[in-house]
């Protein structure tokens, strides 16, 4: 996905070309997971839908928001948070300055995610929540002239980076820049109320949940690279326990001090780490993955497998993780559980 401001800049001013016109023309678009620019605007901005979240500063003088929600006037010190797949533009009052910030939902949920680490089992977790507590399509968020004012240099600074060519360079700083904006506007933005947060330390799926950076011992550590370098392999616990000259019962303990997880959980999370990639990366039947990745039993491997990404090996071959969507990744963060299967966002 491209992260375009339509005609907010001349670098970006381009229209985006189609797919059969980027073959022609031998055009490849860019990932990026951020974008900005500032612009002084006397005409409106015709409303647009993005599938990305719009951070839009109003950094002097006042606008109209338009589109799918109305009219209403907002004027300098206020930030609108714009979800993906709203129709917004605004018309300025006489003249405005404006900042436009773009970032990738993905990239948003996975913030969340490890913020609140100790509440979520997987991202997918972190992404329901979210559409349930986030419910609110726009928000208006009053943050004051002055608090803008100390935003301006980081924002502009931004925009910089953002100019530039994307790529790993420049991920840090951007990393700074956009956690310091976020920083800023995220305590302001108003959350459902009633919405149950989960219970702290729920089932570990993907990421470890109780990282206490505990060093493993070297033959410990080396059973990590023997079950990842040979997962077709029935593995059993007094196998593993005997390369690392430790009990069953001490094994057991020193790994999931070490990584956060049982053995047999982070053998599971490797094999499904790996049924994942031959379903992307190669055109193997399911049963045959299933063998490849070192599955005993195809209901087990189903079960492992929709737990930890959210659908079925056939579901994630044909339409990507569970998450994902015609519209692009990360669009259903937007839109409330009532809304979904009509046409809104995917389901599975």
């Amino acid at each position: 996905m491209t992260l375009l401001l339509g005609r907010l800049s001349p670098r970006m001013s381009r229209e985006p070309l189609s797919d059969s016109g980027r073959a022609r023309r031998g055009v490849s678009e860019p990932f990026r997971w951020v974008d900005a620019d500032t612009a002084t605007r006397r005409r409106p901005v015709a409303a647009a839908v993005y599938d990305c979240v719009r951070l839009v500063v109003v950094r002097d003088g006042s606008v109209i928001l338009t589109g799918g929600i109305g009219t209403r006037p907002v004027s300098a010190g206020a930030v609108v948070l714009v979800a993906p797949g709203v129709l917004f533009g605004y018309t300025p009052e006489g003249r405005a300055t404006v900042t436009t910030v773009l970032l990738d939902t993905d990239y948003l949920i996975d913030a969340f995610f490890w913020q609140h680490l100790d509440l979520f089992a997987d991202q997918q977790m972190a992404r329901d929540l979210a559409v349930r507590l986030y419910p609110d399509r726009l928000q208006v968020l009053r943050v004051g002239e002055r608090v803008v004012e100390r935003l301006a240099p980081v924002l502009d600074d931004l925009i910089t980076v953002t100019a530039g060519e994307p790529g790993a360079a420049g991920f840090f700083r951007l990393q700074v820049l956009v956690s310091e904006v976020l920083g800023v506007v995220a305590p302001h933005v108003r959350a459902a109320p009633g919405v149950p947060m989960p219970t702290p330390r729920g089932p570990c799926a993907d990421v470890p949940r109780w990282r206490v950076f505990f060093p493993a011992p070297v033959k410990v550590a080396e059973t990590t690279v023997l079950m990842r370098a040979d997962l077709a392999r029935r593995w059993r616990l007094p196998d593993l326990a005997a390369h690392a000259c430790l009990s069953v019962s001490q094994y057991a303990r020193v790994f999931r001090h070490a990584y956060g997880l049982t053995p047999v959980t982070y053998l599971t999370m490797l094999r499904a780490r790996e049924t994942a990639r031959l379903l992307r990366e190669s055109d193997l039947g399911v049963l045959a993955i299933y063998q490849q990745a070192g599955w005993g039993q195809r209901s087990h491997a189903a079960v492992a497998f929709r737990r930890y990404y959210g659908t079925t090996p056939s579901g994630y071959r044909r339409h990507g993780p569970a998450t994902a969507s015609v519209l692009g990744p990360g669009v259903t963060v937007a839109v409330p559980a009532a809304e979904r299967g009509n046409g809104c966002a995917p389901t599975y």
